[in-house]
C-alpha cells in the first residue's frame, strides 16, 4: 500500500512540474503595427499642423476608416494589408458630407503605400506578427490638386516594426 501511495505521489508531483502557464497572449505584446503619419506645416516643417475635416477611406471599401470621419487630426494611424504588398487610402481634407453621409466636397489625395511583408514569430501564445520593410508612400493629388505637398519617411529603407514612433511625415 505504501508503494502505491508513493507511486501516486510521484506521478502527481511529476504532472504538476510539467504544467505550463496558460497560453494567453498579453495585451501588452506588440502585434502587427500600423503606419503612423504625422501632419506638419509645409511653411514651418518642424511644426505639427492639424488637417481639418479629415475623412479616410480604404481602396475598394465604401466605409470610412473608424475614427476618421470628418475629424481634425495632426496624426493618422493606417492599418496595412498583410495579404498584399500595397495598401491604398483616399485622404480627403476639408470634407463636407450631405445628410446621407456622402462626400459632397473636399480635396482628396490618394495615398498608396508599398512594402515587403515579413512574418516574425512572437511566441507560442501570440503566434506571428507581420512587419513591413522598404515602405514607400506615393501621393496622387487627382484632378483637384495635392493638399499633401510632401511625404517624407522617418528614414531611408523604412521598416515598420512597432507603433512607438511616427513613420512618415506629411507636409500640407
Amino acid at each position: 500500500m505504501k508503494k502505491i501511495k508513493l507511486i501516486l505521489l510521484t506521478i502527481c508531483c511529476i504532472s504538476l512540474l510539467t504544467c505550463e502557464r496558460d497560453d494567453l497572449c498579453p495585451e501588452t505584446t506588440p502585434t502587427t503595427p500600423s503606419l503612423i503619419i504625422g501632419f506638419f506645416n509645409n511653411a514651418l516643417p518642424e511644426n505639427p499642423k492639424t488637417v481639418n475635416n479629415l475623412y479616410v477611406i480604404g481602396l475598394d471599401n465604401d466605409n470610412v476608416l473608424p475614427g476618421y470621419s470628418v475629424v481634425d487630426e495632426d496624426e493618422l494611424i493606417l492599418p496595412l494589408r498583410t495579404d498584399q504588398n500595397s495598401t491604398t487610402y483616399t485622404l480627403i481634407s476639408d470634407t463636407v458630407l450631405d445628410t446621407d453621409g456622402n462626400v459632397t466636397s473636399g480635396n482628396s489625395d490618394t495615398v498608396t503605400i508599398t512594402y515587403e511583408t515579413e512574418d516574425v514569430y512572437v511566441s507560442r501564445a501570440c503566434g506571428y506578427k507581420t512587419i513591413f520593410n522598404n515602405v514607400i508612400v506615393a501621393i496622387d493629388g487627382g484632378t483637384d490638386g495635392n493638399w499633401i505637398i510632401l511625404a517624407q519617411p522617418e528614414n531611408d529603407n523604412l521598416t515598420i516594426e512597432d507603433e512607438t514612433t511616427t513613420h512618415y511625415y506629411f507636409n500640407h
